[in-house]
């Protein structure tokens, strides 16, 4: 039950009305999964139904005063991520609420209560009750908010990150060549850097975020093959597919992403070398930009590459400005006149 408000300049505000938990199921159900809680309520019935009680605050423009129904400035205070009500119950009813937490404690530096991180840890396999989207959406914001790396660490930790991204997860346990240091994954180094950039504004295209998952799978996968040089560019793109296709229907990833995830990893490792008349072409490729940029943060994660960065990133402005400089398909055209050879036929005019 939402409701729009629109003004005038074509800003939309989604405004919800109060709602309340459905009628009260038996906690021993074997499953008691909420699939809708649209019913309205009071002020207090619509905090209570809400998953944590430093999410339950409410603030009354007319006093300014804030409204705390849970017990939420307490834990606030305390720097403490708690369930409203039993975690068992409540993560059983909506299972994204878990990985909500986990974004809290890691965005905020709060600890779990031990009952939550119990009741986590107990239901984690929930997880994939949830619908994709809403998965995909937390996963978005942990990597678009400055605190992947605290985030992702704490998805391991309580086992969710092995539900949510098996594949991620198995491969982030093997011995990483690429990590500069020889200890841990390059992975960690990746979103370390990632959430840096990210705190200083800079924004990142979506196949660029998500690209980071997918790298090390297929960086693992050639390493298994012990490929001599680069691998043959279609046997790259096989295992490229084989890498994310799957896991990008899984997370419901619009498929323009996904291709240019695709095209990104196809690219990325050529980047390696120093640009010459022959791979240079590649800086025209649509998918450029995004292998650009997950060249950069692994020359900035691994502290090598540096020089070849800004080899790539002249490259890349030279082509920016050749495209721009190119006349568009949708320009007008200027009529061409025929030059008429002499003692040709005239028409008679009518």
């Amino acid at each position: 039950r939402l409701a729009h408000i629109l003004f005038g300049d074509g800003k939309v505000i989604e405004v919800a009305t109060f709602r309340r938990r459905p009628e009260p199921l038996d906690p021993e159900a074997p499953e008691i999964l909420m699939t809708s809680d649209n019913v309205f309520g009071t002020a207090r019935e619509d905090a209570l139904r809400r998953d944590f009680t430093i999410n339950g605050l409410f603030y009354n423009i007319a006093d300014y005063s804030v409204i705390d129904y849970v017990g939420g400035l307490e834990d606030l205070d305390a720097g403490l991520v708690r369930t409203i009500g039993d975690p068992d119950i409540r993560f059983r009813e909506d299972p994204v609420r878990m990985m909500r937490g986990v974004e809290f404690a890691s965005r905020l530096g709060f600890a779990i209560t031990p009952d939550a991180y119990e009741a986590i840890l107990d239901h984690r396999k929930e997880i994939a009750k949830s619908a994709p989207p809403r998965v995909t959406e937390e996963i978005s914001q942990s990597l678009r908010g400055g605190h992947a790396l605290p985030t992702f660490l704490l998805l391991r930790e309580v086992g969710l990150l092995d539900v949510l991204l098996p594949e991620l997860a198995t491969v982030l346990r093997e011995i990483d060549p690429d990590h500069p240091h020889g200890t841990g994954h390059l992975f960690w180094a990746l979103l370390d850097v990632l959430d840096a950039e990210r705190r200083r504004g800079r924004a990142f295209d979506d196949a660029v975020l998500y690209s980071l998952f997918f790298l090390p799978v297929v960086r693992s996968r050639l390493r298994a093959m012990q490929l001599t040089g680069d691998p043959e560019p279609g046997r790259l793109a096989t295992i490229i597919d084989d890498a994310v296709t799957p896991v990008a229907i899984r997370m419901s990833l619009p498929n323009a992403v996904s291709h240019r995830i695709k095209q990104a990893l196809a690219i990325v490792g050529r980047l390696s070398h120093r640009p010459d008349n022959r791979t240079r072409r590649i800086a025209f490729r649509e998918a450029f930009p995004v292998a650009f940029e997950l060249f950069e943060l692994n020359a900035m994660a691994t502290g090598r590459g540096e020089e070849l960065v800004r080899e790539w990133r002249e490259v890349e402005k030279r082509a920016r400005r050749a495209r721009e400089s190119a006349p568009s398909l949708d320009a007008p055209r200027v009529p061409h006149r025929r030059r008429r050879r002499r003692g040709g036929r005239r028409r008679a005019i009518p």
